[in-house]
């Protein structure tokens, strides 16, 4: 019994541990093929052991959330219909992704299945161009994160991003020095940021204007790191 609830215990601390770490969410529309909007649609997204979930309302729109930032296979389900699972969507953490139309197809002279779509990241930000996200998978293919060091990562990102002649200090358009925030797992560091390799890192969010209020005013820039949780490496280790 004792062990029992332990388990029971150490699963619900994990499951807090890979949403306390930065969420995003979903918002999108589901139609069907002669365009007319799909009500009722079941739209799902399997995190660890649990579940996140919506419905489409009268219109086919959704918002699903909270989703931990990272990529994700969000899938829609309606009876008479194929399922349609849409893999790697990328979520950052406090931002909206909006995804392109989905079309579900009906099973009326077809056996029932699965249609996966593999997710495209837009060109175009619809949220603007201030802050630039990269996910962990994308930092380890980059030679700057060799090492771990956060600045050289930061200014692989962005040509507005710079450092001085020592390459300690990081300026943003032309700001001044000291005047960059750094956020690693929602802690405000502004000095000793320390290295971090690029396969401990889940997202790296560069915040160049147009700063969310929770961060703070600053002259400068802001650099949000969220690092894997457990929940995150246990779920790459079962894709493998």
């Amino acid at each position: 019994m004792k062990k029992t609830i332990l388990c029971t215990a150490l699963a619900m601390m994990f499951g807090l541990m890979g949403f306390s770490q930065g969420t995003g969410e979903v918002y999108g529309k589901v139609l069907d093929e002669s365009g007319h909007p799909l009500d009722q649609v079941s739209v799902s997204c399997l995190i660890g052991d649990g579940l996140v979930g919506a419905i489409t309302d009268s219109t086919g729109h959704f918002r699903l959330k909270p989703l931990p930032n990272g990529k994700q296979n969000i899938r829609f389900k309606l009876a008479g219909y194929h399922q349609v699972e849409l893999n790697g969507v990328v979520i950052k953490s406090d931002q909206i992704t909006y995804l392109e139309t989905v079309v579900m197809k009906d099973t009326m002279n077809i056996l029932a299945g699965i249609e996966i779509i593999y997710y495209k990241i837009p060109l175009i930000d619809k949220d603007g161009g201030n802050v630039t996200a990269i996910a962990g998978k994308e930092l380890n293919q980059m030679s700057s994160s060799n090492g771990g060091d956060i600045k050289k990562m930061v200014t692989s990102l962005s040509s507005d991003i710079k450092t001085d002649a020592s390459g300690e200090e990081l300026y943003f358009r032309g700001s001044r020095a000291g005047s960059v925030i750094y956020f690693i797992d929602g802690v405000k560091v502004r000095e000793n940021v320390p290295n971090i390799p690029s396969s401990g890192i889940s997202m790296m969010q560069v915040y160049t204007g147009g700063l969310p209020a929770k961060y703070g005013d600053t002259t400068g820039g802001v650099i949000v790191i969220e690092t894997k949780s457990y929940l995150e490496d246990y779920n790459e280790k079962m894709r493998r």
